[in-house]
């Protein structure tokens, strides 16, 4: 028995030795490729996601998924720094034990599926690695800050830390668009079909006008009064007529490129009324837009209240520096963990 099983392996040693490393590497290849044939998506384009204080790989399948590398999306997130012992585990295993984690998985889920957080294998350069739906970061990072906010006492001091990365990220990009990033740093929206942009509008916007319901906050109008030095009269006056133009410039205008103008098409005045309000025409995935952004502008606003000097310049500067408008290239400045601006 011991004669007749080491015949294939003596066998198998002689021929790998008269193998030469062209023949090796051809066959392995070949080996990889049936081993990939089935639904494992090839990379089409790849980029660095520059996001002012690191840069993170990415990548569009040809099926069109947005994905960040895994190893990026721990470093987005402060998951892989050196500034806290670790146990010994790999920083591998740290994006797992987060979303695992039980104080935090409800928050960071909400009503996603298990498996928009799960880690998707892709086919890039010859071999298989390992990225995240891009979309994902944001979702993590929204689920941090609701975590800081009701539970701060229960974060460890390495979710305390992820914490604070995550409102700098959605400061960063709240309105700008994951997507958007992605295929600009990939370079893909310039294969992205001609009528991509409209498809992404059919996304975000209601075919009809939604029932209306209380998206603006008193405080965000609160607060721009205060800002202008003006006396606020109370939800029960008119605002001025100039506060429906900032509403336009601090919210529409830096959500994502040309969505004003995509109103004006889809919700026209006629005798110099419009249908409703703007904004009941975003569906689920502009309202959660919608949501990030005005959270951010709220937190830059209660930030410019407390400096002196001239606070709606010093607000306006802080918005462009943060939110900048769509179509004017984007530029993302973060601040270090240790500024100031990193506690509003």
């Amino acid at each position: 028995m011991n004669q007749l099983s080491d015949k294939p392996k003596n066998g198998g040693i002689a021929r790998d030795k008269a193998l030469s490393p062209e023949k090796k590497s051809e066959i392995a290849k070949q080996g990889a490729d049936a081993r990939w044939k089935g639904d494992i998506p090839e990379v089409l384009c790849e980029g660095m996601l520059d996001l002012g204080i690191i840069s993170i790989p990415c990548y569009v399948t040809h099926d069109g998924q947005r994905l960040i590398s895994g190893r990026g999306m721990q470093e987005a997130l402060r998951l892989v720094d050196e500034g806290l012992p670790e146990s010994g585990q790999k920083p591998g295993s740290r994006m797992t034990r987060l979303l695992n984690n039980k104080n935090l998985r409800e928050l960071i889920f909400k009503n996603k599926s298990a498996d928009h957080f799960l880690p998707i294998r892709v086919r890039w350069k010859g071999i298989r690695i390992n990225g995240y739906n891009a979309e994902m970061l944001a979702d993590i990072c929204e689920g941090m800050l609701e975590a800081r906010n009701k539970m701060a006492d229960k974060l460890s001091p390495r979710h305390a830390i992820v914490a604070a990365q995550c409102e700098l990220l959605l400061r960063a990009f709240a309105r700008v668009g994951i997507t958007a990033l992605v295929d600009e740093a990939t370079g893909y929206q310039k294969l992205r079909p001609a009528d991509g942009l409209k498809s992404y509008f059919d996304l975000i916007l209601r075919k009809e006008l939604a029932a209306w319901f209380k998206r603006f906050p008193d405080e965000y109008y609160e607060n721009i009064y205060r800002l202008r030095g003006w006396e606020w009269p109370g939800m029960q006056k008119n605002r001025y007529s100039v506060v429906s133009k900032y509403t336009n410039d601090l919210m529409y205008e830096r959500m994502m490129p040309g969505l004003p103008a995509e109103f004006k098409q889809r919700n026209p005045r006629i005798d110099g009324k419009k249908k409703g309000k703007d904004h009941m025409l975003l569906d689920e995935n502009g309202e959660k837009l919608f949501a990030q952004q005005m959270f951010t502008v709220i937190a830059l606003q209660r930030a410019c209240l407390n400096k002196t000097g001239n606070k709606w310049d010093k607000f306006m500067r802080m918005m462009d520096d943060i939110l900048p408008k769509k179509g004017k290239g984007v530029q993302l400045n973060l601040p270090n963990l240790s500024d100031d601006s990193s506690n509003g």
